[in-house]
């Protein structure tokens, strides 16, 4: 399972100004029973379905059958979504499909097809794309809970003029819907045309649905394991069944991160990911963290950092400048590629200390160094360990952030699971337009 390091936001590693203390932790057992309680009502509610979701016999229901079809026949799966209908697929197939997957033969894809994620609605790589891809060889997935969305209502009906102008009546046979199961707009098109659909449960908000069939129906499409995702998931919904901050590695999280912006003004929550397959898993927090908790003049401002990229860009003010970060290291035990075709050896004297080496070992030290720097200048950090970059353990890492996103909004006493601060501005888009 995956493993994780508290040593480095403790006081004993980063000082008491900047680390959590004996009394801090304390403070924070002693409020944990009634932020559970919270989290259990929530659960009640259905407003943290996602924690009980992956329990369902039937969240599965009709997927591998369909994607089944859909990869025999399409060469290419568009999904039309944004936010929390986008990121965690796309954090899910940088993750787990072989790297460079779209520009792969088919053979190499073994027969399976490529896979776009139109999370924007800029005019110049949509319309790209269009004229890229073989439109009546591609499955458009539609994703909107209340088929309201601006963007992908957009890109819907630029969609839907192409393949009506080169299918003619049989342009919904490369449509997939993943909408409300009654309400919406989209549902009444579903009904009416007999469109193949999935559905999205109404309380399980964008930002905590990549479990459901939102991130598994296009992932399965293309060749993802999804059962093992949910069963992952299972395991930490498991682990994270525990009103203790000391076995329940989820409220850990939430709990230490909610003390360092309210008691350390560590407001900036930085996630550093040591691999290329899991770069995408740091958007995909960023959206958890920023709209769940960023309320009422509360939260930490999420930031992105890729290693060793941003050692070379960012590292330097995360050392020296201001002290108001907390930061978490995502890395790899043992990276896919096997360490001897990426081993050195020979290397002139200048590198003598490269040889033996592989590259992924060489990733690993980098990743260690910057922690132990970090530490040093009295900056907290945690690590958060995959044995190997897989299904299981990714539906691990999906859940424990969820679990520790919503134990965190407990603690805030905020609804982590609305987003009222993004209300606004869509009212005011369909009134620009509207004029």
């Amino acid at each position: 399972m995956l493993s994780i390091d508290f040593t480095n936001v403790l006081a004993d590693a980063v000082g008491a100004d900047n680390g959590i203390t004996k009394e801090d932790a304390a403070t924070l057992i002693s409020r944990t029973t009634a932020a559970h309680e919270q989290l259990e009502k929530w659960r009640a509610s259905g407003d943290a379905l996602f924690y009980d979701i992956v329990d369902e016999d039937c969240l599965l229901s009709g997927i591998p059958e369909k994607a089944a079809e859909v990869s025999e026949r399409f060469d290419n799966v568009v999904v039309l979504g944004i936010g929390g209908s986008a990121l965690g697929l796309r954090a899910a197939s940088q993750a787990l499909l072989p790297s460079h997957w779209n520009l792969r033969t088919k053979e190499s894809r073994e027969g399976r097809p490529r896979l776009f994620v139109c999370d924007n609605i800029d005019p110049e790589s949509f319309s790209g794309l269009l004229g890229l891809i073989d439109i009546e060889k591609t499955c458009f997935t539609i994703i909107s809970k209340s088929g309201r969305t601006t963007e992908t209502a957009a890109q819907l009906l630029v969609v839907l003029d192409h393949l009506k102008a080169l299918l003619g009546e049989n342009w919904h046979e490369n449509v997939v819907i993943i909408t409300d199961p009654e309400a919406g707009e989209l549902r009444p098109m579903v009904r009416e045309l007999g469109l193949t659909a999935f559905s999205i449960p109404p309380k399980l908000g964008g930002r905590f649905s990549v479990l459901s069939p939102v991130g598994l129906f296009p992932a399965a499409c293309v060749g993802i394991d999804v059962e093992e995702l949910v069963n992952g998931a299972r395991a930490m919904a498991s682990r994270c069944s525990e009103p203790s901050l000391e076995t329940n590695p989820g409220y850990h999280i939430g709990a230490a991160f909610y003390q360092f912006d309210t008691a350390k003004r560590k407001n900036m929550s930085v996630m550093f990911s040591y691999s290329d397959a899991l770069m995408l898993t740091a958007d995909w927090y960023a959206q958890l963290w920023a709209e769940s908790l960023g309320k009422s003049g509360r939260g930490q401002t999420p930031v992105r950092a890729v290693g060793t990229t941003d050692q070379h860009s960012q590292v330097q003010l995360y050392m020296e400048g201001p002290a108001d970060k907390v930061f978490t290291f995502v890395g790899v035990e043992k990276f896919r590629t096997p360490a001897e075709a990426t081993r050195i050896s020979d290397a002139p004297k200048a590198f003598s200390y490269l040889n033996g080496h592989d590259l992924g070992s060489i990733l690993r030290a980098e990743q260690v160094a910057t922690s132990r720097a970090l530490t040093e200048m009295g900056r907290p950090n945690m690590t958060v360990t995959f044995p190997q970059i897989d299904a299981h353990h990714l539906g691990e890492f999906f859940m424990l952030y969820e679990v520790a996103t919503a134990f965190a909004g407990a603690l805030y006493e905020i609804d982590p699971f609305n987003q009222p601060g993004v209300e606004l501005g869509k009212k005011l888009t369909r009134e620009i337009l509207q004029r």
